[in-house]
């Protein structure tokens, strides 16, 4: 970086460089007049004037620590500024952070509804695979199949419910996995229910 591109120093900075100027310039003229002789007239004009120089000083010393307390409270009031917008995001950090474990353990509450209607299938599709069946077979059938039907539905309507919830909340990811297994749990409903109108007839 070079000497056009460095930025200039902050308030804080510049305060404290100029009460180091006034400081070596008070310690300069004190130690002066301490070691200034006083045995001439000469010498006690130039050492009234060195009083009367350190006199300024102070005047512009105390100015300088005004500024520099003024610069310190601007930089506690920025920083107090930036801790409260931490402060902020970390506790909106937190909700989003609850919010999403919530819409979590939906979806995986719909992932094992998923997986026992899968094992209901599996018995459905074995009913179903018997050459001959007998009339209680066959109404066994027919209460699986209804039940299968209608758990379908049910846990489609909860993944719809859940995919509108996570979209609401900004969590796309949560919401298309939702509504992909919506569309799968439908796309099954419509399948057995034509397998069944097959054996049916």
């Amino acid at each position: 970086m070079s000497k056009r591109d460095t930025p200039p120093p902050s308030e804080l900075v510049s305060a404290a460089q100029a009460l180091d100027a006034e400081l070596l310039r008070f310690e300069a003229l004190s130690e002066q007049l301490k070691e200034a002789p006083l045995t001439s007239e000469k010498h006690l004009e130039r050492a009234s004037k060195t009083l009367k120089d350190l006199a300024d000083l102070d005047d512009a010393l105390r100015l300088r620590v005004g500024a520099l307390v003024q610069a310190i409270t601007g930089v506690r009031t920025r920083q107090q500024t930036q801790a409260d917008a931490v402060n902020l995001r970390a506790q909106e950090l937190q909700q989003r952070t609850e919010v999403f474990k919530d819409l979590l353990t939906r979806y995986g509450a719909l992932g094992q509804s998923a997986a026992d209607l899968n094992g209901r299938m599996q018995e459905f599709s074995a009913l179903r695979q018997q050459a001959t069946r007998t009339a209680e077979e066959d109404a066994r059938l027919t209460e699986v199949f209804t039940s299968l039907q209608a758990r379908m539905a049910e846990v489609a309507d909860e993944a719809a419910t859940l995919s509108g919830a996570a979209e609401e909340a900004k969590f796309s990811d949560i919401g298309r996995q939702a509504e992909s297994l919506r569309q799968q749990l439908l796309s099954a409903r419509n399948k057995l229910g034509l397998l069944h109108q097959s054996l049916s007839k």
